[in-house]
């Protein structure tokens, strides 16, 4: 089924960003990718060996943790709920940031990211109350 197909690609794009590899990264994505970030000191970010070597950096330098925590897929679109954790390179705290991205597949890849998700690096990002432990949310 093309939907299962499709929530597969992006459990593998999530794979290949917790191992930082480069390649693994650019086989779930389409040459035109186009990643864009909800917060504005993020542009967006253009095609997929652009796209593979920015994440690849960002695991190197933050040791994430990545979980996809829930996903819905309809048509050629999937939705994921998801958990980081990671290291802050300047005092060495763990922290924890969740957010939501919206994928779009073409020819078997991922051509378009949306994600939506709140950054302070004061502060672990999630919301206030959830009871992330009680239902095996990833955890710092």
């Amino acid at each position: 089924m093309i939907l299962d197909a499709n929530v597969a690609l992006v459990l593998r794009y999530f794979d290949a960003c917790n191992t930082g590899d480069v390649e693994q990264l650019k086989r779930t994505l389409a040459d035109d990718v186009v990643h864009y970030f909800l917060p504005n000191i993020h542009p967006p970010i253009r095609g997929a060996e652009h796209l593979a070597r920015y994440w690849s950096k960002f695991k190197q330098v933050y040791g994430p943790t990545w979980k996809i925590d829930h996903t819905l897929a309809s048509g050629d679109e999937v939705v994921s709920e998801w958990s980081c954790a990671y290291t802050l390179p300047s005092n060495g705290n763990r922290m924890i940031f969740r957010g939501t991205e919206w994928y779009v597949v073409r020819g078997e890849r991922i051509s378009e990211v949306r994600a939506y998700y709140q950054y302070d690096e004061d502060r672990d990002c999630q919301l206030n109350g959830f009871p992330y432990a009680d239902r095996n949310y990833l955890a710092k």
